[in-house]
């Protein structure tokens, strides 16, 4: 028997439990193992992560000076090498005599020993943890030895700076001399012990892409704010506000309720949501404007659309030559037209810097002022005042740009991605998601249930093993239920002649479900009581819609009959009828999963005690419209779902569900627009602006961004054109882009 490499993987990030009782902060390390499937990994209910240590926390250091806090600094690092080498011990095979060059034989799962050989193959943390754990200054690049001046720079994939070398790193620390430690200062990194370099293993490729830290809750922040300030100084910062408001829901999006700036604090979940509608709302936001502002507009969203591409293919579960490739130029573009956004990136002293010189200007401009006060007319004084405006804000921008830079580590990281993609497979393997969640479990319940006193620690870690003991006992017990079924399918004796396997059915689509109204706290809903066409026409305050639900339902009839049924007002009006809220359609995901889609429509009641609920959805049409890069779809509206039953001419009931729906065509052919790379639509003519037909040709939910902002997430008539928002997920991203 051969052996068995088992890549130990270890997380560690620190989590607050309380503010409010002595500020308790810990720092844990988690550990899994390579050998598991990613989407076992990834499973809290998995529980394939398992807590190791607790790191210690380094003191508060305020007000000291410069000497005894680097004085401190350097106990801290020292403190905490020597509690990774105890952790680590038994990777470190010099300081392991008891194991025979790092293996060990392992009791497994099903019963028998394996010789198994444990390797440090790769260790998740954010940025700062990165600088600590590996004796590195705080602000560089954790892979490369890349200058800190030179971090905001396009550095493509294939001429990256030098890779960092730990050996060299622990050959100078060990030298000890003045010469050694300004190669160590001059490569940006702390002399002293460090584990890492100790045990077999490449430090510098133990650090992996983490989407959550580099990019949800950093370049997609980072992002947002730039977007904020840019919208701020082109006075569009309201219409932004607004249009974000009456962005409308989809199957796993709820409308929001809060602008962007009435949020106090994103975290990572909200920040991936935001982004599968931030560029419909930067596109929509920025439309219009003077000849001199258009470019600018343009270059704003050029770089929105790079940057959130970027993101959504590190998100692929599989890449080729080709994603990578436009991952790449995806990369390059946002370097390019980043320098839109430079303003957004003035700091602390660049602000400074910039209030200082408009109070210098502000003085010389009271100065001409005095100086002119005689000889000024009223008209010409108010000229030389707006004069005087536009030159301090043209000065304090100027300011501004010269000491604003992209100099910081997170926007270099994504420069490797590609590289490590290559290496190492598809990024949702390392999400940091994973730990993140299992400090609620490991760390925080506990906590919860502690007294809170000086001594919680023992009594988190007992709460914590007590439960994870009996959730393991639990899935030990699923499993052998399992196995006990499997082995009584194995077992059954099938009749002769009988296939070992069903062959698949031809319908690719399952049957669409339907939901019904919702009762309320105070009865029942309103539209459970319409029970005949009648009473759907009566209940309808819309005439052009009551006039579209009579007609369309009497011509689909018609039309499915094929001109042999004909029915009267009396009969239509008598036909048995009922109400439904939603629709739950199957569509196949970008992996060729199958995905169920709740499809919501409340007619004109409220939905959740809020507005009223009418999503987009896509229609299959007639073949031979292709509509451009709608692919033969079209976004519409649902404004109604309900259920006829017909009395057909053989005297049998026949059952037809239908809907009514707001109707679109594409402008442009379907074509994409050349800056947004959206397809927009407007409303159909009034003719046929509103249809009845067959659920059937529901596909899906759609998803678009307003032209104008609308009071109500449904919209109030204003509305006459849409952007397709072809970013709200992966699956319609990729087949709008085809």
């Amino acid at each position: 028997m051969g052996d068995t490499l088992v890549p130990l993987i270890f997380m560690s990030d620190g989590t607050h439990l309380s503010n409010f009782a002595g500020d308790k902060k810990e720092w844990p390390v988690y550990m899994t193992i390579g050998n598991l499937s990613s989407k076992i990994r990834q499973m809290p209910s998995a529980h394939t992560v398992v807590m190791v240590a607790l790191l210690p926390i380094p003191i508060k250091n305020r007000n000291i000076p410069q000497k005894r806090l680097d004085e401190q600094r350097q106990t801290n690092r020292e403190v905490l090498n020597e509690v990774l080498r105890r952790v680590l011990q038994p990777l470190t095979f010099k300081l392991n005599p008891s194991a025979e060059s790092g293996y060990y034989n392992v009791l497994c799962a099903d019963g028998n020993f394996r010789r198994c050989k444990p390797v440090l193959a790769a260790w998740l943390a954010d940025c700062p943890e990165y600088s600590d754990l590996h004796h590195l200054e705080r602000h560089v690049c954790f892979w490369c030895e890349c200058p800190k001046n030179e971090l905001g720079d396009y550095v493509p994939s294939d001429k990256q700076h030098p890779r960092r070398d730990h050996n060299l790193y622990r050959t100078l620390s060990d030298a000890n001399t003045k010469a050694a430690d300004a190669e160590l200062s001059s490569r940006h990194v702390h002399r002293g012990f460090n584990v890492f370099r100790h045990i077999p293993c490449i430090v510098s490729d133990l650090p992996k892409p983490d989407l959550l830290h580099t990019m949800q809750i950093g370049m997609l922040d980072h992002l947002q704010k730039w977007i904020f300030h840019f919208m701020k100084t082109h006075e569009r910062l309201d219409k932004y506000n607004a249009i974000w408001l009456s962005v409308p829901a989809y199957h796993d999006l709820t409308p929001k309720n809060k602008s962007y700036e009435e949020v106090s604090q994103w975290n990572g979940k909200e920040m991936k949501e935001m982004s599968r509608y931030l560029l419909g709302v930067v596109t929509q936001s920025l439309r219009g404007g003077s000849p001199a502002q258009r470019p600018i507009f343009n270059r704003a969203i050029e770089c929105t659309r790079a940057l959130l591409e970027f993101y959504m293919y590190a998100r692929y579960k599989s890449h080729d030559d080709a994603t990578l490739s436009y991952m790449e130029d995806a990369l390059r573009r946002f370097h390019t037209f980043k320098d839109v956004f430079l303003l957004g990136r003035a700091g602390k002293k660049a602000k400074a810097k910039a209030n200082a010189l408009r109070t210098e200007l502000v003085k010389k401009r009271k100065v001409d002022e005095e100086t002119n006060a005689e000889t000024w007319t009223p008209s010409k004084k108010r000229r030389e005042m707006n004069a005087w405006r536009d030159y301090i804000s043209h000065e304090i921008d100027v300011s501004k740009e010269l000491d604003a830079d992209f100099n910081f580590p997170k926007i270099h990281l994504m420069s490797h991605w590609v590289e490590q993609i290559r290496r190492y497979g598809a990024l949702q393997q390392y999400s940091a998601e994973r730990h993140e969640q299992a400090h609620k479990t490991n760390l925080k319940d506990g906590w919860n249930a502690s007294n809170h006193n000086l001594n919680y620690l023992p009594q988190v870690i007992t709460f914590q093993r007590r439960i994870l003991c009996f959730e393991i006992r639990e899935l030990n017990l699923q499993a052998l239920a399992q196995r006990r079924e499997n082995s009584a399918a194995a077992c059954k004796v099938l009749p002769s002649g009988a296939d070992l396997a069903a062959p698949l059915g031809s319908q690719s689509y399952a049957k669409p479900e339907f939901m019904g109204p919702q009762n309320r706290r105070d009865g029942k809903h309103p539209d459970a009581m319409i029970k005949d066409f009648r009473a759907l026409l009566d209940n309808t305050q819309d005439a052009t819609h009551r006039v579209a639900i009579y007609s369309g339902t009497r011509e689909f009839i018609k039309h499915k009959s094929r001109n042999k049924t004909y029915i009267s007002d009396e009969q239509l009006h008598a036909m048995e009828l009922c109400i439904y809220h939603g629709i739950k359609v199957q569509v196949e995901g970008l992996d060729g999963e199958r995905i169920s889609q709740m499809c919501r429509c409340t007619g004109s009641q409220s939905w959740r005690g809020g507005d009223r609920r009418n999503d987009w959805v896509w229609v299959k049409q007639r073949p031979g419209r292709c509509y451009g890069a709608l692919n033969g779809r079209l976004p519409w509206q649902l404004q109604r779902l309900f259920k006829i039953k017909l009395l057909n001419e053989d005297g049998a009931f026949v059952e037809y569900w239908l809907a009514l729906a707001l109707t679109t065509i594409p402008e442009n052919s379907g074509n994409l627009d050349p800056v947004s790379k959206f397809v927009q639509v407007r409303k159909a003519p009034a003719a046929v602006a509103l249809q009845v037909f067959s659920v059937g040709n529901i596909v899906g939910c759609a998803h678009v961004i307003p032209e104008i902002a609308t009071s109500t997430k449904t919209g109030d008539g204003r509305n006459e054109r849409w952007i397709v928002n072809s970013h709200i997920d992966l699956a319609t991203w990729n087949d709008v882009y085809n």
